[in-house]
């Protein structure tokens, strides 16, 4: 009966000990994923965050080269098309930055001899549609598309009447603004 008793106990005993060990690894797989579960949640905040940018208002123009054919005492003319090229929605305006000579009158004067007296120049307006352009007077308008645009023309008249011209070739350069 003692060795029964004896196996009894050292049955009791083993399964103790493997209840126990049993329990102590339930209880740190238990303390364990509390652990993890407590380490892995998350609190979520929200913020903002301003975005801004800008589109610069740009633009850029040109005017074609005016030749007049040579004068001989005939009204002759000349166009140069005006080409700009803005940021979609700028407004602009083109204009003579050049002061007429004479009230709305500018001289082409001769290079060839280098003299600008009454026989070595040739007098010269300029319109834009029906109205004179002097310095800051008749502008050229528009807005922008951000492509090229030909928003106008300027004439120009070099009238009949201008006798005793000396021979040569006769120049004129007429500075434009742009304002934007």
């Amino acid at each position: 009966m003692k060795t029964e008793l004896n196996k009894s106990k050292n049955i009791l005993i083993k399964k103790s000990k493997m209840s126990l060990a049993k329990t102590t690894t339930a209880l740190t797989c238990l303390i364990g994923s509390l652990i993890i579960s407590s380490s892995s949640e998350t609190t979520t905040t929200t913020g903002s965050l301003a975005v801004s940018s800008s589109v610069a208002s740009s633009c850029s123009f040109s005017a074609a080269a005016m030749t007049f054919a040579a004068y001989t005492g005939s009204t002759i003319t000349a166009a140069s098309a005006i080409t700009a090229t803005c940021t979609n929605g700028t407004g602009y305006t083109i204009s003579f930055a050049t002061s007429p000579d004479v009230t709305t009158l500018y001289y082409l004067t001769n290079t060839t001899t280098g003299l600008s007296d009454s026989s070595n120049r040739l007098e010269s307006s300029y319109t834009n549609g029906s109205a004179t352009m002097t310095a800051g007077a008749a502008t050229i308008t528009g807005t922008g598309t951000g492509a090229t645009q030909n928003p106008g023309t300027i004439t120009g008249t070099i009238a009949s009447g201008q006798s005793g011209k000396t021979a040569g070739t006769y120049n004129k350069t007429i500075t434009l603004n742009l304002v934007y």
